[in-house]
């Protein structure tokens, strides 16, 4: 059984929670390989530690996808005036 949403504005509040949920989703894994890739060889020589320097991308990845998800959010507020 499906639970119905009958309220427009309750339907439009679920779809903002659920795509920000779903770009955070997409886009961290995206993140986590580019600063593997960019920054993962320059931890290598100046770190030397690998559960170090896999803690510190995963880090910066989760604090990447936390600014991105941010801006997404003053993003929306700025094009459709509302939270």
């Amino acid at each position: 059984m499906k639970p119905e949403v009958k309220d427009g504005c309750t339907r439009k509040q679920l779809m903002k929670t659920g795509l920000q949920i779903v770009f955070a989703i997409a886009w961290f894994p995206i993140l986590w390989l580019f600063l593997s890739v960019t920054l993962g060889k320059l931890f290598a020589l100046f770190i030397g530690i690998v559960w170090l320097e896999h803690s510190l991308v995963i880090g910066l990845s989760l604090l990447l996808t936390f600014f991105a998800f941010r801006y997404l959010v003053l993003l929306s507020e700025k094009i459709f005036g509302d939270k």
